[in-house]
């Protein structure tokens, strides 16, 4: 494989419109296809336009779904934040299954959460979907927390609880052919800022209990699962960089530490706790050099952006590499590669 193709391999951007026939959605999956991507993400609206943006509904999307795998490779890996509840791009009045909150699902007797989890995931492999950003492992620490306990994004604040739930929702996935990854490495629970917003400062806030969600997790799954790991401060263990783009965070600690083998995927690249601080070139090399075997960028988030974006972020990652800024670049690459081919591998023996 070409260093270029080995540099698509590792990229996962948005795009927009709802079907090929529309000319937009053309141009950006030609722009995809040129930089041979491995990796697309969903989303139901579009921030900057305010409008629909990939879903419509169930029968557009499988037709949308089919047509990527025809332009862009059979192996792509289509993912979704399908959490439930605040962050559930599949909705129903689109004429999905309704879903639940996080925090209403580890309510529910354990017969209706496995019964829930099941048909969910059955929905997303119905359609073609083979990777959820899902489920968020978050602990409710910080009941007033804006992105995770105040949208009821955890399970709870128990650790065995919140292990528990996830352990239901990933089993569920992997018995329906899909790859989960659990987010957002090393806990966004005990924080009370949003990083979509601005970097996090979790530094005084974290707590151990919160990795030890990871860990055990970990223990179970390992390379049965992906990680993504958060736009997170935390300067003693990384005095400049956030978890998604530091080396401390994503090798030392989750691979070295840990024992995390697995995908390690960036929380998106636009979201302004990075846009603000870095460039999307140099923020995608950061991400890579730390660690990271799928570099995300929804190419959703507010504000004006030039088009462009994906081209500009492969061709400052192979700059990178050909300039010696990253090391050993064809053996980076290609071990990324592999752990996305394990990944896929264990759902689809299942």
């Amino acid at each position: 494989m070409s260093l270029q193709k080995l540099v698509g391999s590792m990229l996962m951007f948005g795009f927009q419109g709802r079907s090929l026939s529309e000319k937009q959605t053309r141009t950006d999956i030609a722009e995809l296809k040129s930089i041979s991507v491995r990796g697309v993400i969903l989303f139901d609206h579009d921030i900057a336009g305010n409008c629909t943006r990939n879903i419509q509904s169930p029968k557009q999307l499988a037709k949308l779904i089919e047509d990527l795998r025809n332009e862009l490779g059979a192996d792509l890996v289509i993912a979704i934040d399908q959490e439930g509840g605040a962050v559930a791009r599949l909705n129903e009045h689109n004429g999905f299954l309704p879903t639940t909150s996080a925090a209403e699902f580890g309510m529910m007797l354990e017969i209706d959460q496995l019964q829930y989890a099941h048909k969910q995931a059955d929905q997303l492999a119905k359609l073609g979907i083979n990777l959820n950003f899902a489920p968020c492992v978050d602990l409710a620490i910080k009941p007033g927390s804006p992105i995770i306990a105040g949208k009821e994004r955890a399970f709870g604040v128990a650790l065995d609880e919140v292990i528990g739930c996830a352990h239901k929702v990933i089993d569920a996935h992997r018995q329906a052919g899909i790859g989960c990854c659990i987010k957002h490495f090393p806990g966004h629970g005990s924080s009370l800022m949003d990083s979509h917003l601005g970097l996090c400062d979790i530094t005084n806030a974290h707590l151990d209990i919160e990795t030890e969600v990871f860990q055990r997790l970990i223990t179970r799954f390992n390379t049965q699962i992906a990680i993504m790991t958060g736009h997170l401060m935390h300067t003693a263990i990384d005095p400049t960089l956030p978890a998604s783009l530091s080396q401390q965070h994503t090798t030392q600690k989750l691979r070295n530490e840990l024992g995390f083998d697995g995908v390690v995927v960036t929380d998106s690249l636009d979201m302004r706790a990075i846009r603000d601080e870095f460039g999307e070139g140099e923020s995608a090399v950061h991400a890579i050099n730390a660690g990271a075997d799928l570099i995300l960028d929804g190419l959703n988030a507010p504000g004006y952006r030039e088009s462009g974006a994906p081209t500009r972020i492969a061709n400052a990652i192979l700059h990178a590499a050909q300039q010696g800024k990253i090391k050993d670049p064809e053996l980076r690459f290609a071990e990324s590669c592999d752990r996305l081919d394990l990944l896929f591998a264990y759902t689809s023996a299942d």
